[in-house]
């Protein structure tokens, strides 16, 4: 085990969003070994329930809570659930995520809307409730999950292309605001996920489980991005 790694992550309370699946479910279990008090948070529980249940060995604790992230009241109220059981938020993972076709010829304003809220404004609901308790804390990790499609508009991917920039200057915004707070965006490439399962184009595809312990080993290290 990486010492560093070890170090930086062992007895950490972690809240994660998007935890029932893809990278959120790969990062909990790439963490459960180093005792962290989860705050897990997604729509669907039953999943969450599963994971923790395939965890309860690993010496880890597991907080749950069905919350939509579209729902900047239900996210305010899960953030403070979880800081009350756990007496503090040390990392907030801040993953969730849809995808889709956002092409001219396939416009669906329902996706748009769904894809703007859930990784865009979710986020940021997510972030600020969290720095409402890092910031008086003195110190706080904030992990956003950005993608290496905001890197260039991607044909037929212009919305989510835009969601992830403007996350990633959200958070680098922040990070020149509130140095004492460490901030990191991870753009992952193709990641095998049900987030783009239907992209036939995926290439230098990586595991959930791969993706995670680089993830993690990252955050360790204090990269900003």
């Amino acid at each position: 085990m990486n010492q560093r790694v070890a170090q930086y992550w062992s007895g950490k309370s972690v809240l994660v969003t998007g935890a029932s699946s893809g990278i959120g479910a790969a990062v909990t279990e790439a963490l459960a070994p180093f005792g962290i008090r989860f705050g897990l948070i997604s729509r669907r529980e039953a999943p969450m329930r599963e994971l923790a249940e395939k965890l309860h060995n690993s010496g880890s604790q597991f907080w749950i809570k069905s919350c939509d992230v579209r729902n900047r009241n239900d996210v305010e109220a899960a953030v403070k659930g979880f800081h009350q059981h756990a007496g503090r938020i040390d990392v907030a993972w801040i993953n969730s995520g849809v995808g889709g076709n956002t092409s001219y010829r396939k416009w669906n304003w329902d996706l748009i809307e769904s894809m703007l809220d859930t990784n865009l404004k979710g986020a940021i609901y997510t972030t600020h409730a969290c720095l409402h308790m890092m910031v008086p804390a003195g110190s706080g990790t904030i992990i956003g999950i950005g993608s290496a499609s905001s890197m260039r508009g991607m044909p037929s991917r212009g919305i989510y292309s835009a969601t992830k920039i403007g996350l990633a200057y959200y958070l680098q915004s922040l990070a020149a605001e509130l140095p004492q707070i460490q901030f990191t965006t991870i753009h992952p490439g193709f990641v095998d996920t049900p987030l783009n399962r239907g992209n036939p184009n995926r290439f230098w595809l990586q595991t959930p489980e791969k993706a995670a312990q680089l993830m993690i080993k990252a955050v360790a290290k204090r990269k900003r991005v």
